[in-house]
């Protein structure tokens, strides 16, 4: 059985590790997800700003969570503690979906009970070959 959580555990670290591609490149907007750990009263709307830079040695994109206020006043919650807590979700959920798979697999069915022949046609002959 311990075999089983080992493959879970790499599987689920590899895929976490690989679905820090959503954040940055798919969808760096997810990090709102993480607004209630890192947003607290009065500063509730998480806000994810790209600013990208061109310089000599090329282009660079940076994202950065912010929480606003009512009023426009903003916190910089950076983007490291999200993308960070991001991960750690993506590898719980990648852990849960392959552990089920896992065990669901390796399941094996209930062996069949020997139940009594009953015949209502009357006696059976023996035959040969």
């Amino acid at each position: 059985m311990s075999r089983v959580f080992v493959t879970v555990l790499s599987t689920a670290v590899g895929a976490g590790i690989f679905s820090c591609v959503v954040p940055v490149a798919i969808w760096p907007g997810e990090a709102k997800l993480t607004a209630p750990l890192f947003c607290s009263a009065p500063f509730t709307e998480p806000i994810v700003v790209s600013d990208t830079t061109h310089d000599s040695e090329g282009t660079s994109t940076n994202y950065t969570l912010y929480c606003v206020g009512e009023r426009g006043a903003l916190t910089d919650e950076g983007f490291a503690l999200p993308m960070l807590v991001l991960l750690a979700a993506h590898i719980l959920i990648a852990s849960a979906v392959v552990l089920t798979v896992s065990l669901w697999a390796r399941r094996r069915p209930a062996p069949l009970e020997d139940a009594p022949v009953t015949s209502t046609d009357g006696p059976v002959d023996a035959v040969e070959y």
